[in-house]
Formats: C-alpha cells, structure tokens, sequence
C-alpha cells in the first residue's frame, strides 16, 4: 500500500530531507494542510486534483495531499496548450486545477467544467501556515483505488488517461528500489518533469518511500545539472537520452564530475554510442531501463552488470514479461521480434472513462494471465539473456522522451490556409532520438516560419515539426494512401522499407 511506505519513511527518517530544503516532516505536514484546504473545497474520496505545473514544491504539496484525500491526482503536461489541455480537462473533470502562474490563462480557458483554479504559490503558502490543521482520517485508501491518471495519446492522437492505483504505484517504487538498491542515503538530482512517470513515480514517489533526498529542479539546464552533480552529495540521476547529450556538449573542456552511484536513462532508446561516450567521459555506465505509462517500467540493465548497450536488460522484481506474435499471447522463440507484453502488480487497471480501449489493451493467455499490449516490438537474446526493443508497431515518434502522434499534427496543419494535405514522420535525431517532420502538400508559396508560428498556438512544443518540407505531391500507394515508408526513406536513406 502506497501510503504504508510513504508514513513508514516518514516514520524512519522524520528529521531527515525529503524535498531539497524540506524535512520529511515538513513535507508531510505540508501536505496535510494543502489536504485540509482541497476538502474544504470540496474535494472528496475519487475526485480528480489537476497540477499543471512546472517542477516546483507546490507540485509535490498537491500530489501527496491527493493521495491523502483518497482523491486522484491528474498531472498535466505543463507543455499543453490550447487542444491537448481543453481535452484532457474535459475529460478528466477536475474539481480543482493547481497550476503555476505562467499558465494560469491557459487553464482558466480550457476549464469548460466548474473546477476551481488555485494557484501553486498558494498551495505552497498552505503547505507552511501552521494554523492551518493538518487533514486526517481513519479511511485510507485501498490498492484497488486509482491514485493517479495519467494522459498518453492512442494512435489517432485522442489522449487517454491511464489509470494507477495505489497498489500500482507501491508496486512500481518497490520494484525500482529493489532493483535499484535505492538506500536512505541517496540523493537524486531530479530535473525530470514530475507530469510524466519517470519524474513523477520513479523519481518523487520511490525517493520519498525508500527515504532518501530529491534536489528539486524546476527544468533542467545542463550547465546548472554539471554544477550539482559536482556538489559531493548527489547519487543518483535520472535523464532521457536529450539530457545525457546535453551533459556531455556542456562538459567540452570540463573536469568531469565524481561517478555516481546511479545514472538511469529512459523514455526513449538510449543509442549504444551515447552510452560508449558517456561511460567514457563521466566514467558511469547509464542503465537504461524501459516503461511505460501503464505499467511504470518492466525491464532494466542489471545494477550489477553488466549493462549491456542498445538493450533494456531484464524484467524488474515482480514483473513478467514475453515477446509474442501482434494479437497473441503465446511467446515466441528466443530471437524473434514480436510484441512485448508485460504482466504484474505494477500494470494499469484500464483507461479513465475507455472501456473498449481498457479492453483492447489486454490479451488472455492459456494461463488466465492478463497481459498488457505494449505496442512495442521487441527481441529476446538469449545469448546475453537481455530483451532488446527493436520498433514499434504503432506510427508514434519519440522526441526527448515524449510521444507525438502524426494525426494529430497532420490535423492541425491541414487546418491551416493553402495546406493540401500533410503526412509527419519521424526523422532519426542524435539529441531527442527522433523528431518530427513534416511533409505539406500545397500549390502555394507557404512560409515555413509562418507555419511553424501557427502550430505553436494550438500545439505543444514538442509537437511542432522541427522541419517542414513542402511537396507539389505526396506519395501515394494504388489505395490514395500516403506512403509513409517512402517519406522517412528520403530521410534516413539506410532506414529499411
């Protein structure tokens, strides 16, 4: 149970930091009063508590107060704008929205519902008024109940909120300490965004259970990272490959910091010569890892060893995994690619108000186990005994981590004036992994500056197409369908059709 490991590190470490400058007493009494005031606005047992926000204290104040409250947690991609936030607003139906003064216009126009809109500076300033009486109640929620739902886009870009129970989420921070041998003395510099599960569940949630320190980061910066990696105290970091890269331009002419105990990469595949030259120059091997909304994560390179590069390792404590053929369940020989499933505590209980979706993520086997569909085709080497992650059967390109969905851009841009038609595909990038780019069919003299612009209105950044190429025609098969193959092809002339 989540908040068992939550008080039983409070309970061991009350004097101890928590949160940069904050005692795990502070923390939780913190919390507590925000509890208080969210109840007194009326937030009760499965309520939803929105926090869109950067990473500050008052995100933090406002998860944990949520999971008090037996309420539900909604972090929200502090990228959203416009589409992405009026949908997952409308869909989540929120009785409150914590959000940061910088996108407080935002939410306050796409609150369609009656949910009160708080600033984060004012859950921060409840969190230290000491006449506030601290929420308590003898009812704790139980495993089964959702904690926390999380937003990810299905194939046609309509955003689904993956829902994580309490059980979810103690399963996930004990199989990541476990693996990780996470101790009470470790310090994580943690400049992952808290709205996604890597920040948010590996980072926050499994410190504050195995009673170690977070030092908080608004964004992150690499110079400002370098600097605080140096600091002595720093044991952990947590980063997606963008950030590893990031690390090594910013030490050009540098002394390097000390190794870390821990270096962990995720989110998106970390190439094998990132991890040759990082190892090289910070003298840390990364173990990369992979996840999942729904599930947290599932494999993991060996704290021990070795870490093998361009694989994910092994599946975690307590987690199943097996490469089946699309649609089955049945496992397929050692070598052969097919679709990851995953099965354990640490899987979702279905998608927030998507029953067919919920079910059409799960496949039965002989057994009456249930696996999740991860989408995700991958390989068995049984000579290393790793699982290698070799594509994906869905169109999603990953840029520094996060998903983007080409019918979602392809619509926004077709919305635009002079626009024919627009196929996004993935370019392979040595920073972000991919990024998208879009090809745009038009007659007309269009502006790609002018273009761009316009997407960065309805779109989040990460979102907008870093290239934009203007064709008299886009390729088509005998169907009148875009071949998209032949589009990443005149990208990436090695990619195989």
């Amino acid at each position: 149970m989540l908040l068992d490991l939550l008080d039983g590190a409070l309970a061991d470490r009350a004097g101890a930091l928590a949160v940069d400058d904050l005692t795990y007493t502070d923390l939780h009494a913190g919390a507590r009063r925000v509890a208080r005031r969210l109840h007194e606005r009326g937030v009760r047992t499965g309520d939803r508590v929105a926090i869109y926000s950067e990473n500050r204290l008052g995100f933090a104040f406002a998860y944990l107060a949520a999971l008090r409250l037996g309420a539900i947690a909604v972090p929200m991609n502090v990228l959203y704008r416009a589409n992405d936030l009026a949908h997952a607003l409308s869909d989540a139906r929120p009785a409150v929205i914590a959000c940061s003064a910088s996108v407080v216009p935002f939410a306050e126009q796409a609150n369609s519902g009656n949910a009160t809109v708080v600033d984060v500076a004012d859950v921060e300033s409840w969190a230290r008024t000491s006449e506030i009486r601290p929420y308590d109640s003898t009812e704790r929620p139980q495993p089964d109940d959702v904690a926390l739902i999380v937003y990810t886009s299905g194939t046609t870009g309509t955003a689904k909120g993956a829902m994580l129970s309490h059980g979810n989420l103690a399963a996930i921070a004990s199989q990541v300490i476990a693996a990780w041998r996470w101790q009470a003395c470790d310090t994580l510099l943690l400049a992952l965004p808290l709205f996604h599960v890597h920040g948010l569940i590996a980072g926050l949630t499994a410190s504050l259970c195995a009673g170690g320190r977070v030092v908080l980061r608004e964004r992150f910066d690499a110079r400002d990272a370098l600097e605080r990696l140096g600091g002595g105290d720093v044991t952990m970091f947590f980063g997606v490959p963008t950030m590893y890269v990031r690390l090594l331009e910013a030490l050009a002419g540098r002394r390097p910091p000390p190794p870390l105990r821990l270096y962990v990469s995720g989110s998106a595949a970390l190439p094998a010569e990132l991890h040759r030259a990082f190892a090289q120059r910070f003298g840390a091997s990364i173990l990369e890892r992979y996840g999942a909304t729904e599930f947290g994560f599932a494999l993991g390179n060996r704290y021990a060893g070795p870490r093998v590069p361009g694989s994910v390792g092994v599946p975690l404590p307590g987690v199943r995994v097996r490469v089946a053929a699309p649609h089955g369940a049945q496992p397929l020989p050692a070598g052969e690619i097919g679709e990851l499933l995953v099965s354990g505590p640490n899987v979702f209980c279905g998608y927030w108000r998507r029953a067919a979706a919920s079910r059409e993520a799960f496949v039965t086997g002989d057994d009456a186990t249930r696996w999740y569909r991860s989408g995700d085709l991958a390989q068995y080497d049984a000579e290393r005994g790793v699982y290698r992650i070799v594509g994906r059967i869905k169109e999603v390109i990953i840029t520094g981590g996060f998903n983007v969905y080409p019918r979602e851009v392809e619509d926004a841009v077709e919305a635009l004036p002079g626009v024919r038609a627009c196929a996004v595909v993935g370019k392979p990038d040595p920073a972000r992994g991919e990024m998208p780019v879009a090809f745009i069919e038009t007659s007309e003299a269009l502006d790609a500056d002018s273009i761009a612009a316009a997407l960065r209105e309805c779109l989040a950044s990460f979102k907008v197409p870093k290239e934009i190429r203007f064709v008299e025609n886009l390729p088509r098969n005998a169907m009148g369908k875009v071949d998209k193959p032949a589009l990443r092809a005149s990208l990436d002339p090695t990619r195989i059709r």
